[in-house]
């Protein structure tokens, strides 16, 4: 009958015991150590669910770096939002100020030029469309300005060659990366993004500044 070390839990077979219950308990033991060896990384992690007090060591530390990072919650792991971004259905991101959420894009498009604000109730949605105003005849845009079609069409429209807008409205096109000219203004259409919350982030913190 095997024994049970003290830390790691981990079976000591004893010669008496079945070969297939040798095999299983070694086996269970190869698990037990994979789970508790070192991580490394270049950098904390991005993607993934990740336990409270999980450490990502510093694969390449050097003087100025730190030794590691440590993950002080429990939850996913996700890149920091981005502006004027393409997303995917499935992609994940955190906001850039923390607000212990993560959010999953259920909407795949384009993120507007500023950050949306998030939502903290469980499985609300935002689209990602702040700063956007509505389309004006004769006004001025700058570059990255974004409008919205006075007639909703599910899209928005960048700014890409500053200038005045024209009399009257463009006919907006729908796909996406199709410019416009309007005036001596150049849209570029984007499908909008739209994000739902999901779930609690993971935060992991450097530690171990290298002097």
């Amino acid at each position: 009958m095997s024994i049970t070390t003290k830390k790691l839990q981990l079976k000591v077979p004893e010669y008496t015991d079945e070969i297939y219950q040798t095999l299983q308990e070694l086996g269970n033991n190869f698990h037990k150590l994979d789970e508790i060896s070192n991580d490394y990384g270049s950098s904390a992690p991005i993607s993934g669910i990740w336990d409270h007090n999980h450490v990502m060591w510093n694969a390449k530390p050097a003087i100025g770096d730190y030794v590691g990072w440590v993950n002080t919650r429990t939850g996913r792991a996700a890149p920091g939002w981005e502006p004027l971004k393409t997303y995917e259905n499935g992609a994940y991101v955190r906001p850039q100020q923390d607000n212990g959420h993560v959010y999953i894009c259920v909407q795949a498009g384009h993120s507007g030029a500023m950050e949306p604000v998030f939502p903290t109730s469980e499985e609300r949605e935002v689209q990602d469309t702040r700063g956007a105003t509505a389309w004006q005849r004769s006004k001025r845009y700058v570059k990255n300005d974004i409008v919205f079609p006075t007639v909703d069409n599910g899209r928005f429209y960048v700014c890409i060659t500053e200038g005045e807008a024209g009399g009257t409205e463009p006919d907006w096109p729908l796909p996406t990366g199709t410019s416009v000219y309007d005036g001596t203004v150049v849209w570029l259409c984007y499908k909008i993004a739209r994000w739902k919350e999901a779930g609690i982030s993971s935060l992991f913190r450097p530690f171990g500044k290298i002097e």
